[in-house]
């Protein structure tokens, strides 16, 4: 007989060599490997033997159909069909694996001809999964921006394939929604592996090593859980820090037109500035932004919080940044008064505003009518 004309083609060629040199007990294991890996492959899942067929084939809801289980009679045929792929395990591969065996051609042909009648019964059978469907419902508009809803999508994704969706997911970042694709990436690192993790961690940090897309970083800070961040490649880190600070250096917010004229991308350092390197730079650029006399460049400060930044950037003011405080406590300016003496209360920050506790004490909100009322047109204080 001539059994190549009578195989799949990728069934032969797993069996192929040690099949024509006529060890055919290793033929016959060849061909049960490549049949579990095509169950692997359709199902997702990484188990072996019979647990993977009780997986892939068992249960109400199996995620290897072999028909519509809408019948008593395809309920039994899919039964049947996981009895039979049990009993290939337990029946002709774990006896083969444990002893020695000397099979002839006859019992070769004889097994391999059925796994390969049980091949073509897997390849069609329907899986629930597919990556398209998948990617259709993290992009779907309806999508639920809660926990548990990325969670039970999460729960669908095969093991084998979670990787790849968040690979192909986050290629596609920029179509959906950041708010709802930060829970769908929270849930999904949860269950990575840790090679899977750092895998991922290095690609996101090639991007963001080259990108000069405002976008992209945008984006990548808003659907990355901040905790993450550390992971990332110093070098994409760095730069990525030092590009939010550039943009804070030159941010300006105009209250009467509720509107940031410049520096966009260096609002999103909020959501990461406790588990960044350059703290310090950070700290002085926003005392910077409040020494210019520009009341867009302290109102751009004041809109987008990054004043409650500073003590969690230093465990001590630097010079600027108690400089700036002070003089907007001196000017009088009620809006320094109200987000600093809080400070006061809290005692892991009484160290912190002990430099300028003075100053606090000592204030007393510019009169209306005074020379800096002509600013308050254009700044949210």
């Amino acid at each position: 007989m001539n059994l190549e004309t009578r195989l799949d083609t990728r069934l032969w060629q797993a069996i192929e060599t040690n099949y024509a040199s006529r060890d055919y007990t290793g033929a016959i294991s060849d061909a049960i490997y490549f049949l579990s890996e095509l169950i692997r492959e359709k199902s997702g899942l990484e188990s072996d033997g019979a647990a993977l067929v009780g997986q892939a084939f068992g249960g109400p809801n199996p995620p290897l159909k072999v028909n519509r289980l809408e019948t008593e009679s395809e309920t039994n045929v899919q039964k049947g069909v996981e009895q039979l792929l049990r009993g290939v395990y337990q029946a002709i591969r774990n006896p083969r694996s444990h002893e020695k065996h000397a099979d002839t051609v006859e019992d070769a042909d004889a097994i391999i001809l059925f796994i390969g009648y049980l091949l073509k019964i897997i390849d069609q059978s329907k899986t629930a999964f597919t990556k398209a469907g998948t990617l259709a419902r993290v992009f779907d508009p309806m999508f639920v921006a809660k926990e548990r809803y990325a969670d039970l999508i999460v729960q669908d994704i095969p093991e084998r394939y979670r990787r790849d969706i968040f690979i192909d997911t986050f290629r596609k970042k920029e179509e959906g929604n950041g708010q709802k694709l930060k829970y769908f990436f929270a849930s999904l690192l949860k269950v990575l592996k840790e090679e899977e993790q750092r895998e991922i961690f290095s690609l996101i940090s090639e991007e963001l090593s080259t990108t000069d897309s405002e976008a992209t970083i945008r984006m990548t800070i808003q659907i990355m859980p901040s905790e993450y961040w550390p992971r990332y490649g110093e070098t994409a880190r760095l730069r990525i820090e030092n590009k939010l600070i550039e943009s804070i250096r030159e941010g300006l917010y105009n209250a009467k037109e509720d509107k940031c004229i410049k520096g966009s991308l260096g609002t999103w350092v909020t959501t990461i500035a406790g588990n960044i390197d350059l703290k310090s730079d950070l700290a002085n650029v926003i005392a910077e932004r409040l020494l210019t006399g520009n009341p867009y460049a302290e109102a751009y400060v004041f809109q987008y919080n990054l004043y409650g930044l500073l003590p969690e950037l230093q465990v001590k003011p630097s010079w600027s940044v108690e400089k700036a405080i002070k003089k907007g406590l001196a000017a009088g300016n009620g809006r320094y008064q109200e987000v600093f003496s809080w400070l006061i209360e809290v005692d892991e920050y009484k160290t912190w505003v002990g430099e300028f506790k003075g100053a606090l004490e000592s204030f007393k909100e510019r009169p209306k009518g005074s020379k800096f009322d002509d600013l308050d047109d254009d700044i949210p204080f």
